[in-house]
């Protein structure tokens, strides 16, 4: 920077003048000797999710199909635009393979993301997009606090998240093309490729390409047989490969279940397996088969025990599996064959997939063959047995894992239909939420399931089970669900506190979807039935969620204060210190809200005298932002600024990334106050980056008002990248 003409000499002609919008850091020097070092943390990256199964193995000539794909992309590259793929067909003809085959052998194309979704077109009760946009969000990086409640503000959201990603997604076996249409991205250079068993016609409207796919042609039939079954076995005996693959009806599926029989008998030619001693007598050379047969075929040269884990398997309700809950389901005594050499055999017989060490997945053609063979040959009564097995496994891991993502919490004993085994261990908080959230679907499955068969007192407990996954992921169309159908099953079984704790838990999920009258109704429930127990506890709990829920409103902060009185009343009488923090905590942010500031700040003061070195962070830390917010409030700028930035400093050790952007955007607040703009945009830049790296876009919009307040003179998109 230099000086101006007509300047006295010996003045500089510096301005401290920053325009537009800057991300990070700035420095404005008129002269800098030596090294500059920011002590600012970088921003938080945003995650790239590679969620797709593996590449299948055994994928045959489709040229005609990833020649569809590959143009595809290209149009759309050129035209600026998202490319849209909807691949139809029969189920077992290789539709999911075609997907991953192409989106695997292009993964480069796609630097920002792959996203999957089984959509459960197949099932009953098929996934809606409301279900994976959660999901997919999230794996974006958006927090979970800031997921929209509603389809609508879903979609949006996501279209906003993707806009300038290349990013590809799977929708895997949708039902209808408004299941997909919320899950395409918005990005140019992105794809989303579909597989349905019906023609999705709307989605040509959409601008979607369609491949078609059919059984292989004999060649590329036999070609795959090859692959699996030996060369050298179909070049002897061309004639019966060609029979063989005919039976198959051609389809990958089939093809691939039959040519296990080969796997492991090398004395075994075709001839022999259609016409020797060992063939079945309903396969013939010139017989088209079902796919059930070619299922049954496999089934019946399966070992014992292989067989017998099979059929029981098939009570899973979800097609995906690990080794803990065959273990379960197996409760094999020491001299039958471990479980994990079972497994290995249905995988060898391409009856099961495997997408990880330890992780196993049905086929849901497959499925289904095991759930007939296990009516026809289990014994009913064992079965039963399986069933409650499957859902002690499910109950006790879940526990187990609840109890390290919140450890806080009161539980009544579990009560679990069998003596439990040695449940699963978690060593840490992200592996026990990873399990949860990893199980979801079948934690869900398994609920139903133990409501289907009268097993009332297992299905609100896997509910209850679910709580720490739900506060931490907010899955609400899952946590309603699974608590309403908790709450009728505490009710059959006349399990009061279960109900009691169930209401309460559904008023949260309510509360926190918006839904606030019927979180009222929910939580007036949860309150009798708390009383009617004598649960002091339970009601102060209900009556702070009854308090949250009139602050959340926003309209009622003098009925808030009320309710968190009336819990502080109860705290005290039961000496329970961390609640009395809350309570104190919750009625200074009343107090502060309706500008009451001594009030606020001496319930405030005294929540932290009360929770201040016992270590609970987690409890500290938004108690000294309200307190830094309160003296804000109030005023006392160097008060307000000491408690956030110890707030800030503790978040290395507790809190979450959406607490930083909290404390920083107060502190830039209090730095705009204290008439020092450099230190204000900092803070702001900060608070910026974190919002929109978790996708809390209206915050970030919000921070950056505040900013533009500083320099009215830029426009709201000044200076951004």
């Amino acid at each position: 920077m230099g000086q101006s003409e007509g300047h006295a000499p010996g003045r500089s002609d510096t301005r401290n003048d920053l325009r537009g919008t800057v991300h990070g850091p700035s420095l404005q020097a008129a002269t800098i000797r030596g090294d500059v070092y920011f002590g600012a943390e970088a921003p938080p990256r945003l995650p790239v999710p590679r969620q797709l199964p593996p590449r299948p193995r055994h994928f045959t000539n489709r040229e005609a199909g990833l020649s569809v794909l590959d143009r595809a992309l290209v149009r759309a590259r050129s035209e600026d635009s998202s490319a849209l793929v909807a691949i139809s067909g029969l189920p077992g003809v290789g539709k999911t393979s075609l997907a991953l085959s192409w989106l695997h052998s292009r993964s480069e194309d796609f630097p920002d993301g792959q996203l999957y979704a089984e959509l459960e077109g197949h099932r009953d009760q098929p996934t809606g997009p409301d279900q994976v946009l959660p999901r997919f969000l999230q794996a974006l990086g958006v927090h979970p606090e800031h997921v929209p409640v509603d389809l609508a503000g879903q979609v949006a959201h996501f279209r906003t998240v993707t806009a300038g990603r290349r990013i590809a997604v799977l929708c895997d076996n949708a039902l209808s093309a408004a299941q997909v249409r919320p899950l395409m991205p918005a990005s140019a250079g992105g794809v989303c490729v579909v597989t349905s068993r019906w023609y999705l016609r709307s989605l040509v409207l959409d601008g979607a390409e369609v491949v078609q796919l059919d059984p292989l042609d004999t060649d590329s039939a036999m070609e795959l047989l090859g692959n699996l079954a030996g060369h050298d076995r179909v070049a002897a005996d061309p004639a019966t490969a060609r029979a063989l693959v005919t039976s198959c009806g051609r389809f990958p599926l089939a093809v691939v279940v039959s040519a296990a029989l080969f796997t492991d008998r090398p004395g075994w030619s075709l001839s022999t397996a259609l016409t020797g001693p060992a063939a079945h007598p309903y396969l013939t050379q010139t017989e088209e088969v079902s796919m059930e047969t070619r299922f049954d075929e496999v089934y019946r040269t399966l070992p014992e025990d292989a067989a017998r884990l099979y059929c029981r398997m098939s009570l899973h309700p979800g097609s995906e599996f690990d080794t803990g809950v065959a273990e379960a389901a197996a409760a094999a005594p020491p001299e039958i064959p471990a479980p994990a050499d079972s497994l290995e055999a249905l995988v060898h017989a391409n009856l099961l997939g495997t997408d990880s060490p330890g992780r196993y997945r049905f086929h849901d053609l497959v499925h289904e063959h095991a759930r007939q063979r296990g009516e026809a040959d289990d014994d009913v009564n064992e079965r039963d047995r399986v069933v409650q097995r499957i859902i002690n496994h499910y109950l006790a891991t879940a526990n187990s894992a609840d109890h390290v993502v919140y450890p806080q919490r009161r539980r009544p004993e579990p009560e679990y239909l069998l003596p439990p085994q040695e449940p699963r261990t978690f060593a840490d908080f992200a592996t026990a939420l990873g399990w949860l959230d990893d199980e979801l679907g079948n934690l869900m499955g398994v609920q139903r399931l133990a409501a289907e068969y009268g097993h009332q007192s297992a299905a609100w407990q896997l509910a209850d089970a679910m709580w720490g996954l739900f506060i931490h992921k907010r899955y609400y169309q899952e946590w309603i669900t699974s608590y309403e159908l908790g709450v009728s099953a505490a009710k059959a079984c006349g399990h009061h506190l279960g109900e009691a704790r169930l209401r309460n838990g559904l008023g949260v999920a309510l509360r926190e979807a918006g839904r606030y009258a019927e979180a009222h109704g929910a939580f007036g429930c949860a309150l009798l039935l708390r009383m009617e127990l004598g649960d002091l506890r339970g009601e102060a709990l209900v009556l702070h969620n009854m308090g949250l829920l009139c602050l959340q409103r926003d309209d009622e902060p003098n009925r808030a204060g009320h309710w968190f009185r009336e819990a502080l009343d109860i705290r005290e009488q039961v000496s329970d210190t961390r609640g009395i923090a809350r309570e104190h905590s919750a009625i200074g942010e009343v107090e502060s809200r309706l500008g009451h500031h001594e009030d606020a700040i001496r319930h405030l003061t005294r929540a932290m005298d009360m929770i201040e070195g016992t270590g609970d962070l987690s409890t500290e830390i938004p108690v000294r932002r309200r307190l830094g917010q309160a003296y804000l409030r109030a005023g006392d700028r160097p008060a307000a600024r000491t408690h956030l930035e110890t707030a800030l400093e503790a978040l290395s050790d507790a809190g979450t990334v959406f607490d930083r952007g909290t404390l920083h955007e107060l502190l830039g607040e209090v730095a705009e106050q204290d008439a020092d703009p450099a230190s204000a945009r900092d803070h702001y830049d900060q608070a910026e980056e974190v919002y929109r790296t978790l996708g809390a876009l209206p915050h970030a919009e919000r921070v950056d008002g505040h900013r533009r307040r500083l320099d009215p003179g830029a426009g709201p998109d000044a200076g951004r990248a």
